[in-house]
């Protein structure tokens, strides 16, 4: 192709490439802008429901700017980017199938419930929601993260910028708090005469 008729969406990217890899973040700025929409379109539909298309875009960003240097001009801007919300968009539902594995291998099979097991339960799940509120705000995070979300000690870590055995420790305060607070409910299943503090304990140990 002649010099003449090269393709201005190449020229475009050349020159947004160069501005990325001089730190310019105008460059990144006006990338956002003008693929943002598209992008979110093709997250969503890889997603189907699973994650936040938005999100996964701004992760998407993100890595693109930290590998600024390593683009190449003459290179498709587009391509790359729509390769990098696709990666993303893959990692999050990898992370939401294994979620969801470790969650159906951990729960039993509910059996039949009566409409007077369904009012007790409606009953407790209200008195729990209050005894969680109650929590100190960090241990009230971690069980929620963990319990509630259904994220690993790990990631809860991650998330929190704290160890693996600190967010350990807030769950099993947590649990410790819990327990107390629903005791006048179950006073023999929560009395840890029948072994259920271990048997919590042990479900709480296999999470992280």
């Amino acid at each position: 192709m002649a010099p003449s008729e090269a393709d201005p969406g190449r020229s475009a990217d050349a020159a947004l490439v160069r501005g990325l890899r001089s730190d310019d973040p105008e460059a990144l700025r006006h990338l956002m802008e003008s693929y943002w929409e598209p992008l979110v379109g093709f997250a969503q539909r890889i997603l189907s429901g699973a994650g936040d298309p938005e999100d996964t875009v701004q992760t998407a960003f993100v890595r693109l700017w930290s590998r600024r240097y390593d683009l190449d001009e003459a290179g498709s801007l587009r391509a790359f980017l729509y390769t990098i919300v696709r990666n993303a968009s893959l990692d999050e539902l990898r992370k939401r199938t294994r979620r969801d594995e470790a969650q159906s291998s951990a729960t039993p099979p509910a059996s039949p419930r009566t409409p007077y097991e369904d009012v007790q339960g409606a009953e407790l799940q209200r008195l729990a929601a209050a005894a969680v509120a109650r929590l100190p705000e960090r241990r009230r995070e971690v069980f929620r993260l963990v319990r509630e979300e259904g994220l690993s000690y790990q990631e809860v870590a991650d998330i929190m910028d704290l160890s693996a055995q600190t967010v350990a420790n807030h769950m099993s305060l947590a649990m410790a708090d819990l327990r107390t607070a629903l005791k006048p409910y179950f006073p023999d299943r929560l009395s840890g005469t029948d072994g259920g503090e271990d048997a919590v304990s042990d479900r709480e140990q296999t999470n992280g």
